[in-house]
């Protein structure tokens, strides 16, 4: 047991923290292209009609402390123009500490030729919510000041990205959090900032192709995720969709996970997705029932197109 503590302590440390306190943890959720509305703010508004999402993700379960996140998106085109706009409601809790994050996204997007080709821009602005109660902690040391208080903080933060599709494919770049939350490296200084730094950026390209063979309907994706100081994390995925209603997938993580993801459209308002994490790395001999993730997207279409579903398949 007080292995186990010690373990899940010190990878509490490593999430929140970093190395020197400076890094920026950012969530991540399994179904990238289900949920690029979360990932970047030109996608919100670009589909024909009212989308939502909600999510609900535990990773390492059985394992104390470990990460879990809920998140909320809700976006839709400005009918008439170019325009849409997007809420983005997430919340992140890992060990002792908490971020709830709350953003408005607004993107316009520009038809580029006659092929129905479209480029969007988005930009996205809210406040983040950060809580640490380190009394929570069961500490060797009572007097360690990192763990005998709780501290609550409220901050601003924007974020950009870029977006273009079509009916078949498509392709990202976004930073959906441009400024960093440090705190100072002296825990005897109670001092928070949020400040611009360009190398604690975390930044997001993706992309993919759906294609048809015979009956069936194939999807190859990719996600890379950068920020300075931190492995690159490569994405790599593939889901097949079966009798128009079911989607099977598997993808690979860089930093050592293979994910089973599966998908059901049950009508043209309600698709329900869920994925499970397995760890291939040494954390599996910890981590006992692995990581899931259940998410519900609704659509709904505008008063003048009832029953409408966009014909997209991302």
């Amino acid at each position: 047991m007080k292995e186990r503590l010690y373990i899940t302590g010190i990878l509490i440390l490593m999430l929140v923290f970093g190395a020197s306190l400076k890094a920026q943890d950012q969530y991540q959720f399994n179904h990238y292209i289900a949920n690029q509305g979360l990932l970047n703010p030109a996608y919100n508004g670009t589909r024909d009609i009212i989308s939502g999402l909600l999510i609900h993700r535990s990773q390492w379960l059985g394992m104390e402390g470990a990460p879990m996140n809920q998140a909320l998106n809700v976006h839709s085109p400005i009918e008439e123009t170019n325009l849409g706009v997007g809420l983005v409601l997430v919340n992140d809790h890992i060990g002792f500490s908490n971020t709830f994050d709350a953003f408005a996204a607004a993107s316009y997007k520009l038809q580029i030729d006659r092929n129905d080709r479209f480029l969007s821009f988005g930009l996205q602005a809210g406040v983040s919510s950060l809580v640490w109660d380190g009394t929570k902690a069961e500490v060797n040391d009572p007097g360690d000041p990192v763990f005998d208080s709780k501290e609550s903080k409220m901050i601003f933060n924007v974020g950009f990205g870029a977006y273009f599709y079509s009916d078949t494919y498509f392709a990202g770049f976004s930073v959906p959090k441009i400024f960093s939350n440090q705190f100072d490296e002296d825990p005897n200084v109670n001092d928070f900032k949020n400040t611009l730094d360009l190398k604690n950026m975390h930044s997001y390209l993706y992309g993919g192709y759906v294609f048809e063979l015979e009956d069936v309907i194939i999807k190859p994706t990719m996600l890379v995720k950068y920020v300075y100081g931190a492995p690159l994390q490569l994405d790599i995925t593939g889901n097949v969709m079966f009798m128009d209603r079911l989607w099977l997938g598997l993808s690979y993580r860089t930093i050592s996970d293979v994910v089973f993801l599966g998908e059901y459209i049950i009508n043209d308002q309600f698709t329900v997705r869920y994925s499970f994490d397995y760890p291939i790395s040494e954390l599996n001999q910890f981590n006992n029932y692995g990581t899931h993730e259940i998410s519900l997207q609704f659509d709904f279409s505008f008063n003048s197109r009832p029953g409408m579903r966009s014909i997209r398949y991302f």
